[in-house]
């Protein structure tokens, strides 16, 4: 008798079911309302075997330490060159230490904080020294909660940590130029209670930007804040929901615009946050993202309250992904970028990644199909130097020895690309992967987090693992990247520009006199048929633009004396010749 049968008669004999060694189970994990993750035995695809034996990208390293058994980072790490030696750091927080890693997996430094570090620390200049400095929320229901304000050497600035009653500071802080004052401010969000909350606008030196702030909402301020000027009035916006009680918009004020808060019975806002975008050329910005409750699903809400037209998009089942936005092939429209935590009990494929235009409607090659829905950040990068942009998103599942994924699919229709996926240690639920070049190699790599969950069995442990992936780095081929885009986490998105306006690279214009009191003076070192010449605040708000035929070094001159005092960026543009410079203007 065959080896196979003989074993499935006496497993019917005693009663038991014998599960044959080709089929292997998992574990899948999901994120409760109250927001302790749960973890449930599944059935892997019967391909499973044949995914753990394709070629891996190198192992850079892997760091771990201990971790919570109940609190666990989410949203991925924060790439960011802390120290200015010209390579990127990895940030992440484990429990109460916040980590700065070096590309060889060594500490640089480490700061202990009160509270626990839920998601990936905000990292920006936010004073125009060209040092930058690191944001970071701390708290928990059962913890003390902080907003610290750091350094790039990790230690507090004068003032901070912020203490609101030790209340849990939830989310992640967001910035950008709220007040119109030319000086970047930090917008975050405090749980007071589950039917208390504050959104907090505030100055570097931890004051409020106005009498009018913070304002209180009815419920648990439900995501990361998001910032732009929502009206094209001038003016940055405010859009943030709670849990339970609907999607607002606060002017600079503090005041609710019209028709807000949004309330509807059956949408709930956790964990996700949305992406602001000019979807239709108008100059206003849309919302976009998802939601779950009783009709979860994806959305494009306009600043009047109204969905636009071809949304919402209903779904089968809740989901806390974030959304990604890009101009996928520079035409002037956006593409929008979503998933869904879509799981089988059977090991078949469904629907997971959706690529939506404007309108609603699927991109071609969308939505990508496969086992094992996703709940985090969805980067988009050519990481395998084919010059076709991947989606690279993590998983809910993982195997039988615990080991998870993060996959890489072109957007091309292909499937996933060769090498993928990765199997870092532990769940990559409701985290991501940044792409960098961490260890100044010239390479290409990936860094992504995970933890185990053991329940008590055992001690849980949080990981970084960064991967070699054997491809020339290109800073040009990493088009989103992390959590909400941009380290900024203010959600808002314009053009490619904008996208890489933050580095400053090209300084090749020549201003004066810089600082000035408006007059401006501009010249560039070569000749530029039909250029674009823009002005942005610092956190891109673009405030003024033309196009004209620029001749080698001639002086042309603008007066901006009307604006606020405060640092700004110059950008010229010509075809695939681009130059960006700071501006002060006094």
């Amino acid at each position: 008798m065959n080896k196979q049968i003989l074993l499935n008669c006496i497993a019917v004999l005693l009663g038991i079911t014998y599960m044959s060694a080709q089929t292997q189970t998992g574990k899948k994990a999901t994120l409760s309302e109250n927001g302790t993750i749960e973890v449930e035995d599944i059935l892997l695809p019967t391909n499973e075997k044949a995914l753990q034996n394709k070629q891996q990208a190198d192992v850079l390293f892997k760091f771990g330490r201990p971790a919570n058994p109940t609190i666990k980072n989410s949203r991925g790490v924060t790439l960011a060159d802390v120290n200015n030696d010209g390579v990127d750091e990895i940030l992440y927080g484990i429990d109460t230490t916040l980590y700065a890693l070096k590309g060889d997996g060594t500490i640089l430094w480490e700061k202990t904080v009160l509270g626990p570090i839920l998601l990936p620390p905000t990292v920006v200049d936010l004073d125009g020294d060209d040092n930058l400095e690191i944001i970071v929320n701390t708290g928990y229901p059962t913890t003390v909660g902080r907003v610290y304000l750091k350094d790039n050497n990790g230690d507090d600035l004068p003032g901070w940590p912020l203490n609101f009653d030790d209340h849990w500071m939830i989310n992640a802080p967001a910035v950008a130029d709220v007040d119109g004052n030319g000086t970047l401010d930090i917008v975050t969000c405090e749980r007071a209670g589950s039917a208390e909350g504050y959104v907090h606008a505030i100055n570097m030196d931890g004051t409020p930007i106005n009498s009018n702030w913070p304002v209180q909402v009815d419920a648990t301020p439900a995501f990361t804040p998001s910032i732009g000027d929502v009206d094209n009035d001038g003016n940055n916006d405010v859009v943030i929901a709670t849990s339970s009680t609907g999607m607002r918009i606060y002017d600079n004020q503090g005041q609710i615009f019209p028709n807000f808060p949004l309330v509807d019975p059956a949408v709930k806002y956790s964990y996700q946050s949305p992406i602001l975008a000019d979807l239709d050329g108008d100059d206003d910005l849309e919302i976009i993202g998802s939601n779950h409750g009783d009709a979860p699903g994806f959305y494009v809400l306009n600043h009047d309250a109204t969905y636009y037209p071809g949304w919402p998009i209903a779904l089968g089942g809740w989901t806390y992904s974030p959304a990604t936005v890009l101009d996928v092939d520079e035409d002037e429209t956006f593409e929008i970028f979503m998933s869904d935590r879509n799981t089988s009990s059977d090991g078949s494929p469904l629907d997971v990644i959706y690529g939506l235009t404007p309108d609603g409607d699927n991109l071609d090659n969308f939505p990508i199909s496969k086992y094992g829905g996703t709940e985090g950040v969805l980067s988009i990068a050519d990481i395998n130097d084919d010059g076709i942009l991947e989606v690279i998103f993590p998983s809910i599942v993982t195997d039988a020895e615990g080991d998870g994924y993060i996959h890489a699919y072109s957007i091309d229709g292909s499937g996933e690309i060769d090498g993928f996926p990765l199997r870092p240690r532990g769940f990559t639920f409701l985290n991501g992967a940044v792409i960098g070049d961490v260890d100044d190699d010239g390479m290409m790599d990936l860094t992504a987090n995970t933890f185990t969950q053991n329940f008590g069995q055992g001690i849980d442990s949080s990981y970084v693992t960064t991967y070699n992936l054997n491809v020339p780095y290109d800073e040009n081929k990493i088009k989103r990247n992390g959590y909400k885009g941009s380290n900024s986490r203010n959600g808002f998105v314009e053009s490619e520009i904008i996208a890489g306006i933050e580095e400053f690279s090209n300084a090749s214009i020549n201003l004066t006199p810089n600082p000035s009191n408006g007059t401006l003076n501009l010249t560039v070192p070569l000749s530029l048929k039909n250029a674009s010449i823009t002005l942005y605040t610092i956190d891109g708000k673009r405030i003024f633009s033309e196009k004209r035929t620029i001749t080698e070094n001639e002086s042309i001159q603008y007066n901006f004396k009307e604006l606020s005092s405060g640092l700004y960026l110059v950008n010229i543009s010509s075809g695939n010749k681009t130059f960006t410079a700071k501006w002060v203007k006094k």
